[in-house]
This record gives structure tokens, sequence and C-alpha cells, in this order.
């Protein structure tokens, strides 16, 4: 036994130092003990309950990975393994394997209380060689076999206590093919263990998202003021003046060759130096706070309006990351030397995942992290006022905090 709980373990190990290369995907671990009742003869249910015909496992003896592909459908991988009685072939203490991939159909995705729908096929091991079993009167039935193909399906639950860890109890019933088995072979698998989850669901905002895209902005319209913040990452690059180029190549093909364009990939005007300008506005787009954007020299190429990047978190958490603090710097700015006189709402989001209650409390951290780092700048505290939004009721923001003027 401790040798099958050293295999599982090293199995865990394994898979999770893999699966942690995709932090973009939706991944979950489950661990847990389960519970063995080879009684469904004829009838899936007899004696279902009775304890002597079950033959519970210690915790490791269950694994299972999986990747959901959308909210309501997700793939997994089932392996079970550990030392079972079948009392109705007296078999005592044999080596039970079972190997099953499958399919998992979610009923409410994204709720505390996460029921489930799952179906699968795999390979299973248990050691009928040389066994007899005796149906009624002389009828007996003989098997020589100890590797099955089957094939499962059952129900399952989730309760997550926080947004990605829960408890997690679910059973399922086997199949086995074998010819003129007449479910000899067939089993119950029931579980209970925890449930981890990784690596978030897609989010315009999440950090890890592309550079160039990352820093999307929140535009806030202002009646009398016309002010823009200085920060926003900018689309196009300069190339360094000290650029050796050895070729007449042009790579964009605008006419302009690489070593006097400034930008030699994109397409661009010459007045620019190669540079595009996508909104039309006669300002290049590298120049550009706002390049899809049709607007004015004096506004940086932007529309009449006041614009404050998004700060963001990582899954559960509130602390401020370094390219948060210097969004912080930028905004402090802004405060300071733009709206010198302004209000403003603090307001804190969540994803869509975890109870209710959890995600009004961790909104309320994440807002309060970023009021506090302000203030520390020297914000005057009754400036702001922190709003613990939590899940966003108009659309899922995603983990992040917003700063929006407050109307007087």
């Amino acid at each position: 036994m401790k040798n099958v709980n050293f295999f599982i373990i090293a199995l865990f190990a394994l898979f999770s130092s893999g699966f942690s290369e995709h932090s973009q995907k939706k991944w979950f671990i489950r661990i847990g003990a389960n519970d063995i009742n080879y009684y469904p003869i004829n009838y899936p249910f007899k004696d279902f309950f009775q304890k002597k015909n079950n033959s519970i496992n210690p915790p490791f003896s269950n694994i299972e990975f999986g990747h959901n592909i959308t909210k309501n459908i997700g793939g997994y991988f089932n392996a079970s393994l550990g030392m079972v009685d079948n009392n109705r072939w007296k078999i005592i203490d044999n080596f039970f394997v079972k190997l099953s991939p499958g399919i998992k159909f979610y009923f409410f995705p994204h709720h505390w209380l996460d029921p489930y729908l799952k179906l699968g096929a795999g390979y299973h091991q248990f050691d009928y060689q040389d066994r007899k079993l005796r149906m009624s009167g002389s009828k007996i039935y003989k098997l020589n076999k100890k590797n099955f193909f089957l094939l499962d399906g059952g129900l399952g639950m989730n309760f997550w206590i926080v947004s990605n860890f829960g408890v997690n109890v679910q059973s399922n019933y086997n199949q086995v093919l074998v010819s003129q088995s007449k479910d000899y072979l067939n089993f119950w698998e029931h579980s209970i263990g925890v449930v981890y989850r990784f690596g978030g669901e897609y989010n315009p905002y999440h950090p890890d998202k592309d550079k160039k895209e990352s820093k999307k902005i929140v535009e806030i319209k202002e009646k009398e003021n016309s002010y823009l913040p200085s920060i926003i990452e900018k689309n196009e690059e300069k190339n360094s003046d000290n650029k050796i180029c050895c070729k007449k190549d042009d790579l964009d093909n605008d006419g302009i060759l690489d070593r006097e364009d400034l930008c030699p990939n994109k397409f661009g005007l010459k007045k620019f130096k190669g540079c595009p300008d996508t909104d039309s506005d006669n300002i290049p787009d590298h120049e550009d706070v706002c390049p899809k954007k049709y607007g004015k020299k004096e506004n940086k190429g932007c529309p009449n309006g006041v614009f404050f990047p998004p700060i963001l978190f990582d899954l559960g958490k509130f602390t401020l990351s370094p390219n948060s603090l210097e969004i912080i710097d930028e905004i402090y700015e802004i405060m300071i030397k733009k709206l010198p006189n302004s209000k403003f709402y603090i307001n804190g989001y969540t994803d869509s995942y975890g109870k209710h209650s959890y995600n009004k409390i961790l909104s309320t951290r994440r807002a309060n992290s970023v009021f506090e780092a302000l203030v520390s700048k020297g914000i005057d505290p009754s400036r702001m006022e922190i709003r613990k939004l939590g899940k966003s009721v108009k659309r899922n923001k995603g983990r992040l905090v917003e700063i929006t003027i407050r109307r007087s």
C-alpha cells in the first residue's frame, strides 16, 4: 500500500509541474479517497449500502486532472489505485487499477455549489485469473483475465470554499466490457476529496496578456475638463539612433528604408518617418495616446475625456504588483496636477468565481490597497471613497480596481 501511495504522489508532482506552465488555462486537480463496491450484479443499486461490500482506500488513492474547455464542458483524466476486496468473488486485498479519461458537463458553472455529470471510458486491472464464481446451484462463471476495458458514468459535486479551492464528492458506475459477463465484474466507485483549480479564464485585463494591449484604459467623461494622463503604453517603439543597418531593406514596403524608418515593421507615412496614423488625426500612433480614436493634438490624440488605467490583481490576491505601483504613481500625478479639485471613487472588483460574501471582502481589500497607496503618496483621503463592488453587475470586469471621478 505504501508503494501505491508513493506512485500516486509522484504522478501528482509530475503533472503539477507540467501544468503550471499553462497559467492562462482553466486547469483543475482533485485528490481524494475512494470506495469500491463490487455488488451491482444485474441491478446497479443491489446491496449498495451494505458496509461489508465496500472497500475503502486511504487518501491519494484517487487523483484526477482536468481542463475546462468551455464554461459548461470540461475534459479530465482519472486515476484510481489501491488494494481492494471483492467479497462476491472472495478476493481479498487485490491490486486495483482504473485509468479513464472522459468529459464533464457542468450544470451551474462559476457557482459555489457546482454539480456535474461525467462520462468516460478507460482501462481497468483486477486479477480474475483462474477464478470461479458460483451463481446458483450448479451454475459457475469462470474467468481467466486481469486486464479490461470499461465505460463509466456518474454524478459529482464541487463545494467551492473559496474561488479556487473546495471539497468534492462523486459517484461512478463502471461497466466492465467482457463477453458473457452478465454484470458480474461491474462496480461502483465513490470518492471524496479536495479540488483545486488554477489558471484563470480569459480576461481582457489579465496582466499576462500581450504587453501592447494589456493596459486597457477606462474613459470617464467630464463636463468641463479635458485632461489626459501621461501613462499609456506606446503601440510602437522607436528604433535606437545607434541601430546599425547594413542592407537597404524596406520590410514594411512603405517606401522608406528601414535604416530611416522609425517603425520598420509597420506600414507608415513619410511625413511621420515611416510610422502609421491609424485614426488619421495627424498624430502618429507612437505619439498618440488614443491611436484608434480621432482626437486633438492638445489632448495627445484623444477625444475630450479623462483616462485612468485599471489596476490589476492576481487570482485571490489584494497585494500590489510592481507594475501596479508604477500605474499608481501616474494616477497620483493626474490627481495632483490634472485634477486637483476633483474627488474620486475607488471601485474594487473580482471575477465570477467564489461566494458573493467572499468576493465582497476581496474587492474591499483590493480597493483599500490602492487607497492606502495613494494616501501614502500625499493624496487627501477625503478626496477618495472606497466602493466594494465584487463581481460587476454590468459585466465581468475581472480582478481589478477602477478609479472614476465622483460627481458632487
